[in-house]
């Protein structure tokens, strides 16, 4: 899939779109994608909340596998946050892949911020779906 394909998927998914995440790019098992923050992003110390940031996490990391052209479910994550997001104005996550095989894909996830802050990392496991 194009990245122009994976950013219509995006779009379509309710959750991910409600959310605000954006594709930036994504190709051969990598993808870039972003949330630009405002209040509904936040939680009540003033941070950004951490549903937000695993959000933005398993929607660029399964995205990073779809462009492989394989379609997935997520399995497992784990995500470690490192930073508050408390001034962020947006976050940016980088997929890379750890290992892309036929039945999981593994993928690796930094997450920063506008002022390159490392807010989270995290390694997500998918399930790699059969096609019909």
């Amino acid at each position: 899939m194009t990245t122009e394909e994976l950013k219509k998927r995006i779009e379509s998914n309710g959750f991910a779109k409600h959310t605000g995440v954006e594709l930036l790019e994504a190709e051969n098992g990598t993808a870039t994608g972003r949330i630009v923050l405002n209040p509904i992003h936040g939680n009540p110390i003033g941070s950004i909340h951490g549903g937000c940031i695993f959000t933005l996490v398993d929607t660029i990391s399964g995205t990073a596998v779809v462009s492989t052209g394989k379609n997935c479910t997520t399995l497992s994550a784990n995500i470690d946050y490192l930073n508050a997001a408390i001034k962020s104005k947006v976050l940016t996550a980088h997929a890379t892949p750890a290992r892309i095989g036929n039945h999981i894909a593994v993928i690796d996830v930094k997450v920063t911020d506008d002022r390159d802050v490392l807010i989270a990392k995290a390694s997500v496991t998918f399930y790699i779906l059969r096609d019909k």
